[in-house]
């Protein structure tokens, strides 16, 4: 039978998730009610009853203020790099150490230290191991190419909020997520959402039966709402199935009130960070767009929702559809902001100026490029002075105190979209007075 036909409704289906998500009030205050059908009462999230756990560390449901995510350092091999990286992780960073494949990647010595070999000219490759990652130190001596990397620096774990960590589920959380699909106008598409440690899975059946053809999760709503003000975007990381996706967030608390939706397609069976800046939402009422509707209001987040459907907007089909089986996983939904520190810090030597300095400014990522004098192996801790001039060639610097340099610029605004040079000088500054150093590129 063509999935167009007439199919069996399911009312009872139709009255559990208008009640799970507080659609009819009446049934849904009514406990004996909701736990017949398997939820709490209240269909209201109070975020925060779901918090960071301080005493252990790890994720319950929310979280505000994470740590760093990982730096990825190229040319982890060299003696720049080794110094780089064991800089970084006496600093308490997470570090992932990035091999070529012709290196021999060795056994870490400390649990701070992710070891990984990858192609530099795979774009593929390069998007994987950026995953997790918040910056990038390129301290390669052999001044490789960095065209991929570059070009995919911008899925970059900008520090932000974790809101919903997947891979790590609790009580509280799985009373967050329920199931909403086309039931609610007659059709019969089913979906779920399991929560395990590999992350969220919303997956089931999307069917055109009964002129339905969508299937979604969405959150009860938050009291209060969240307030995501400062930030760019939302930022999810995904592994999906080739279909497009759309998020949907509500900054009204109305069962049917506008929602602004953004769309984004997948790759089969391979992980994915989606960037959602807040700009680029579109208000929209049941898939068609709202002319003249206010932007987006992020201090005020009532509902989040992920959704597969057979419409764009407008009537509009959605070009990546098919009816059948789906499956979406989520390992995290977190916001992002724009950054304010340096993200891409490359080290471009005197006597061989890096050649894709021009590109990495080009490119919109918060960069700080740092051109040296001849590299020497030193003891560092000398005084240093930082310059826009090219250092001269004649000139020299430790590795030691170059490391310092860069590992430094990450948590220094001033370095933020920079190319200086750095050269052992008697200057204003004491030794490894960063404050000094770095105000000095503000001149």
């Amino acid at each position: 039978m063509s999935q167009q036909n007439s199919s069996s409704w399911d009312l009872g289906r139709f009255v559990k998730t208008l009640s799970y998500f507080g659609a009819i009030p009446f049934l849904s205050s009514i406990d004996w009610f909701q736990q017949w059908l398997g939820s709490r009462p209240d269909p209201k999230i109070d975020r925060s009853a779901i918090s960071y756990s301080t005493s252990t560390g790890s994720a319950s449901g929310f979280l505000t203020d994470p740590k760093l995510g990982s730096i990825l350092v190229v040319g982890a091999s060299g003696n720049l790099g080794q110094r780089v990286v064991q800089q970084l992780v006496d600093q308490g960073y997470r570090v992932r150490s990035l091999f070529t494949l012709t290196e021999e990647v060795p056994t870490p010595s400390q649990n701070q230290i992710e070891p990984v070999q990858a192609d530099l000219d795979d774009p593929k490759a390069v998007s994987e191991i950026l995953t997790g990652v918040s910056a990038i130190i390129c301290a390669d001596e052999v001044n490789r190419s960095l065209t991929h990397l570059i070009n995919a620096a911008d899925s970059l774990n900008r520090p932000g909020q974790l809101i919903f960590d997947f891979t790590n589920p609790t009580s509280d959380l799985k009373e967050v997520w329920g199931a909403l699909d086309d039931v609610v106008m007659g059709g019969v598409s089913q979906s779920s959402i399991h929560l395990g440690a590999s992350g969220a899975v919303f997956s089931g059946t999307v069917s055109t039966a009964n002129s339905g053809g969508f299937v979604s999760i969405r959150t009860r709503n938050f009291e209060p709402p969240l307030d995501l003000s400062q930030a760019e975007g939302i930022e999810l990381c995904v592994k999906g199935d080739g279909n497009r996706y759309k998020l949907l967030l509500r900054s009204e608390s109305g069962w049917d009130s506008l929602a602004y939706s953004y769309s984004f397609d997948t790759i089969p069976n391979a992980q994915t960070i989606i960037r959602v800046p807040f700009a680029a939402l579109v208000p929209v009422f049941r898939a068609k767009t709202v002319q003249g509707a206010q932007p987006f209001d992020s201090s005020r987040v009532y509902a989040f929702q992920l959704m597969l459907s057979k419409f764009e907007y407008d009537g509009a089909l959605n070009p990546h559809f098919s009816p059948g089986t789906f499956q979406l996983q989520v390992k995290f939904i977190k916001t992002y902001r724009a950054a304010d520190l340096p993200q891409f810090v490359l080290v471009s030597l005197a006597e061989a100026p890096h050649a894709d300095e021009e590109s990495l400014r080009q490119s919109g990522i918060a960069y700080a490029i740092v051109r040296t004098a001849t590299l020497t192996d030193k003891t560092g801790r000398r005084s240093l002075l930082f310059t826009p001039n090219i250092p001269d060639q004649d000139s020299k610097i430790s590795r030691e105190d170059v490391a310092s340099v860069c590992v430094e610029a990450l948590s220094h605004p001033q370095a933020r979209n920079v190319t200086f040079s750095v050269t052992e000088a008697q200057g204003n500054c004491a030794p490894h007075d960063w404050d000094c150093l770095f105000s000095q590129l503000l001149t």
